[in-house]
């Protein structure tokens, strides 16, 4: 494991962008997840820069949602599509790269997006993020190594931390996600630390520590983790 602690969120995000620039250069047509959420925003902004000095070429790149709300009042605005519309712009949504979406209808056959990572191969590169509970996707304390893209349950905490002062009957209650055995398999997994509430998390992650019920901890024994961190996150 690689474990890298940086200054701020600027940091953690030109480091980050800097290891996908160089896995892309590397392998043009790989497969990779694109995460959403606050963490992964500064990456994004940085990819986009690269792409526009020449820098970064997606358009042989393969590029998997992570996950996806099922039952969103209102979709798609608030849904993950919508955040990687927005973030990602026709970087990803272009008429030259493969960008396979996550909607609420895979619920009816989660299978069909498992296809969809075998026919590429599996991933290349699995890029996550992390929440307060340890999830890694919609993956949630309880979910196991051996599970691929499935609906989940939200759990309340990851409700919480994703709609704060929400109606509880304006969020979703479920999502689809793609397993923690494809992230697990995937040649190489990046895994992003920012935001208050995760410095035990992260303390896990630094030691090397699995724990059955916190899914970040499942991917530490990964041949090829990086883990980038904010520095006040990293236990002294």
């Amino acid at each position: 494991m690689r474990f890298l602690a940086v200054d701020d969120a600027a940091s953690l995000a030109d480091t980050a962008a800097r290891l996908v620039v160089e896995r892309v250069t590397a392998h043009p047509t790989l497969a990779l997840t694109v995460p959403t959420g606050a963490t992964p925003r500064g990456l994004y902004q940085r990819l986009l820069a690269a792409r526009a000095v020449g820098a970064l070429d997606l358009s042989g790149a393969s590029l998997f949602m992570l996950d996806e709300y099922v039952d969103l009042p209102g979709y798609p605005a608030g849904s993950f599509v919508a955040y990687l519309r927005e973030h990602l712009g026709d970087l990803a949504f272009n008429s030259s790269t493969a960008t396979h979406l996550l909607t609420p209808e895979s619920a009816y056959d989660p299978t069909a997006y498992d296809r969809l990572l075998d026919e590429a191969g599996g991933l290349d590169l699995a890029i996550v993020g992390v929440g307060r509970n340890g999830h890694v996707g919609f993956n949630e304390p309880g979910a196991t190594d051996d599970q691929r893209t499935r609906v989940v349950t939200l759990a309340q905490a990851t409700l919480e931390a994703n709609f704060p002062g929400r109606p509880a009957a304006s969020r979703p209650t479920r999502a689809v996600t793609v397993g923690l055995a494809d992230l697990r398999c995937a040649r190489s997994v990046l895994v992003l630390a920012a935001g208050e509430g995760k410095g035990e998390v992260v303390r896990h992650l630094a030691e090397g520590r699995r724990l059955e019920d916190v899914p970040a901890t499942h991917l530490v024994d990964h041949p090829d983790l990086m883990v980038v961190a904010e520095a006040a996150l990293v236990p002294t």
